[in-house]
């Protein structure tokens, strides 16, 4: 294996353990954090990583809007996300249960509500 296989390999394994880090309330606020600062590096989205990249995505999308999640930092990094879709491969850029409109949306009003509310 040379060098940028292990490299590769690294990040996947590690974009899996944040994965399964986002998957927890205790937890979420630091990978997420985590995997937004990742996600500002444009070498993110690269398609070595992207399925890896997807799976987080997709339990962000999930859980963000639940009790005990961030739901805004949620937000953001979905919103980092979809403005690079076009570094996407298009199955990836098409899939709709990381980044629909919608969910955008819902999210984004969600946001502005708990701010409301906040005194």
């Amino acid at each position: 294996m040379n060098s940028m296989d292990r490299h590769i390999q690294q990040t996947n394994d590690r974009l899996q353990c944040i994965k399964q880090h986002l998957q927890n309330p205790a937890n979420f606020h630091n990978a997420a954090t985590e995997l937004l600062d990742w996600c500002g590096d444009p070498r993110a989205f690269q398609r070595p990583f992207e399925q890896s990249l997807m799976g987080c995505l997709t339990v962000v999308s999930r859980v963000a809007a639940q009790q005990g999640f961030d739901l805004d930092l949620g937000y953001r990094l979905l919103a980092v996300c979809a403005a690079n879709r076009d570094k996407f491969t298009p199955k990836s850029a098409g899939r709709n249960n990381w980044c629909s409109f919608p969910d955008i949306v819902f999210l984004f009003v969600c946001c502005w509500v708990f701010c409301q509310r906040q005194p």
